[in-house]
C-alpha cells in the first residue's frame, strides 16, 4: 500500500498528499455493460449478447446498499469518469446503488469475494475475523474531529493498518472513506447514558461496537441496513445510530425523529477492491485505476461533508428534533472499552499516535 494523504476540499496540494493506493479491477467473464450512468434498478447488466468484452478491456462492478444521492455513489462516479478517461476507455465501470447488489455490507464484501461485485466501499468492521486490527478503528470516541480522522487514517496509523489487511486478506485498500459522525436516535431523545439503559439498539457487528453500547448500557441488535425503516416502524427495535446522511436519505426520521448528537463516531470506511483484479490490469490500466482512485477518494470525502450539512438542515425543516449531548460522560464510561480494545489488540504504540496526533489539530 502506497501511503495516501488527503485534506480538506480547496486544498491546493490534496492531490499530491493523497496516497496512490493499489487498486486492482479484473473479472474475466462479465458482461460488457454501458458506462456513464448509475444503475439503481435490479443490478442486471446491459451488455452485448456474446457476453465478452473486447480483448484486453476491463469491466468492473461497483455497488453500494446506500442510494444513488450517497457520497458512496459520487466516489464511484468519479472513479468511472477518471478511469474511463485515462484508460482511453479499456477499463469501464458499472455502479449499482440501493442494495441492489447486497442490501447490507457484509453481503456486498462477499460478493466481492465471490466475484460478483468488483469495487466496495465498507466498515472495517466486516474484515474482523480474519484481521483483528481493523477494529481499531470502531473504538468510540476515538476521534475529536474531521481534522484530526484525515491525519490518522492519512498517516502511519492508516498505513500500517491497510498494511496488515492486504497481508492477511485477498483485498487491496483504495483508499480511506467516511460516512460521517455517526448519532444515536430513537423515539425518545438521548441526554445521558442512563437514557440509553435497556434500549435494544441496532448496531454494527463488530466486538468492539458491542462492548460499547453493552458498556452504556443498550442492548445492540442486528438489522439489515434496508430492512431498519420498517424495524423502526414497527418498534423491532427502540434506537439505532447513524450520522445525518443516512437518517435523512433513508427518511428514518418520519418514525425515530429524535436524534441525539452523542458523536461516538468519526466513521471509517475502505474503499478496496479484490486481488484477482489489479494483476490482469495492463501498465496503463494500473496507472489509470491508481489516479482514479486518488480522485475518488477525494470526491467522496468532498460529498460526504456537504451531504451532511445540507442532511442536518433538512431533517429540522422535516420536523426531527436534533439535541445537543454532553459527550464527557460517554466517553469516560467507554473508556475502558478502548483501553480493552488496544491491549486485546496490541496496538498501544498506535493508540499514542492517535492522542499525539489530537493534540496537534
Amino acid at each position: 500500500m502506497r501511503k495516501l494523504i488527503s485534506n480538506h476540499k480547496g486544498d491546493e496540494n490534496v492531490h499530491n498528499n493523497l496516497l496512490k493506493v493499489s487498486v486492482f479491477g479484473f473479472l474475466a467473464s462479465i458482461l460488457l455493460v454501458g458506462c456513464g450512468e448509475i444503475d439503481t434498478d435490479n443490478g442486471e447488466g446491459t451488455g452485448d449478447e456474446e457476453g465478452e468484452t473486447a480483448e484486453g478491456d476491463v469491466n468492473l462492478i461497483a455497488a453500494t446498499q446506500l442510494d444513488a444521492e450517497s457520497a458512496f455513489a459520487e466516489g464511484f462516479a468519479r472513479f468511472q469518469e477518471v478511469v474511463e478517461e485515462e484508460s482511453d476507455g479499456s477499463v469501464t465501470v458499472e455502479i449499482h446503488t440501493d442494495g441492489a447488489l447486497g442490501g447490507n455490507e457484509d453481503e456486498l464484501v462477499q460478493g466481492l469475494e465471490t466475484g460478483n461485485v468488483d469495487l466496495v466501499a465498507a466498515s472495517p468492521g466486516f474484515m474482523t475475523q480474519t484481521v483483528e486490527e481493523v477494529d481499531f478503528f470502531a473504538m468510540p470516541y476515538l476521534f475529536e474531529s474531521t481534522e484530526h480522522w484525515e491525519s490518522v487514517v492519512d498517516g502511519e496509523v492508516g498505513e500500517t493498518i491497510a498494511n496488515e489487511i492486504e497481508d492477511n486478506t485477498n483485498f487491496n485498500i483504495l483508499g480511506y472513506w467516511s460516512a460521517g459522525v455517526r448519532n444515536v436516535y430513537g423515539f425518545e431523545p438521548v441526554e445521558t447514558p442512563e437514557d440509553l439503559e435497556g434500549l435494544e439498539l441496532r448496531s454494527q457487528d463488530s466486538t468492539v461496537v458491542q462492548n460499547t453500547w453493552n458498556a452504556l448500557g443498550a442492548q445492540p441488535s442486528s438489522v439489515a441496513w434496508d430492512e431498519m425503516y420498517q424495524a423502526l416502524q414497527n418498534q423491532v427495535v427502540d434506537a439505532s445510530e447513524n450520522d445525518f446522511t443516512n437518517i435523512y436519505q433513508e427518511s428514518h426520521h418520519e418514525v425515530a425523529s429524535y436524534i441525539s448528537e452523542t458523536e461516538h463516531d468519526y466513521t471509517t470506511r475502505l474503499f478496496f477492491t479484490a486481488d484477482r483484479i489489479y494483476d490482469n490490469l495492463n501498465e496503463e490500466q494500473q496507472e489509470a485505476v491508481e489516479l482514479a482512485a486518488e480522485e475518488a477518494t477525494i470526491a467522496a470525502r468532498e460529498a460526504d461533508e456537504e451531504l451532511a450539512e445540507e442532511s442536518r438542515e433538512a431533517l429540522l425543516e422535516d420536523g426531527a428534533e436534533i439535541n445537543e449531548v454532553d459527550t464527557e460522560p460517554f466517553m469516560e464510561i467507554t473508556e475502558p472499552v478502548r483501553e480493552e480494545a488496544v491491549e486485546d489488540l496490541g496496538m498501544e504504540d498506535l493508540y499514542q499516535e492517535v492522542l499525539d496526533l489530537a493534540e496537534e489539530q
